[in-house]
């Protein structure tokens, strides 16, 4: 990635106090709402003890931004704020949890999303400066910064033919 001195230095445009829990988290719960287009009604989330998030997740605003993340704002959007009350009235159940999880970041973020047809897992990190890096989806590990178009497709046993027919139609940088 080329390094911006907006976000690099500057930091993003952004509603406070924290680019590294606010702006990153917001960033996480987009494409965490993204990963289940847009049909959220349950999540769990899931902060390491050990970690800074269970600590710090109500004051430095990572729920905030999460929860405006998924609910589809943009990190400057003047509505953070209410995000808590917003998602509950959004009919969206949240509940937040510490756990043992030995996270090797301190800002490692553990959700689990449900609505009435799918179930999803993330694993994501807020790397500073409102930026994250997105390290699992549903126990397959990835490396997302939400900077790129990324399409992951999840494919039964006979999925070797769908990934030799998508390398004869696409130009991509990877295919695994």
């Amino acid at each position: 990635m080329i390094a911006s001195i907006f976000n690099d230095v500057i930091g993003p445009v952004m509603r406070g106090p924290s680019s590294s829990h606010c702006a990153a988290a917001l960033r996480i719960g987009r494409l965490a709402r993204d990963l289940m287009g847009g049909q959220i009604d349950e999540v769990l989330v899931e902060f390491d003890r050990q970690g800074s998030l269970a600590t710090t997740h109500a004051s430095q605003g990572s729920d905030m931004g999460l929860f405006g993340g998924l609910l589809g704002w943009d990190a400057a959007d003047q509505r953070l704020p209410d995000s808590p009350r917003a998602i509950l009235q959004a009919g969206v159940r949240v509940r937040i949890q510490t756990v043992d999880a030995g996270d090797a970041h301190p800002n490692t973020y553990r959700l689990t999303l449900r609505n009435s047809q799918e179930q999803h897992s993330l694993i994501a990190i807020s790397t500073g400066g409102g930026m994250m890096e997105l390290i699992a989806v549903d126990d397959f590990r990835v490396s997302i910064c939400g900077d790129y178009y990324e399409t992951l497709l999840w494919v039964d046993d006979g999925g070797q033919a769908i990934v030799d027919k998508l390398r004869e139609f696409i130009e991509a940088d990877e295919i695994l």
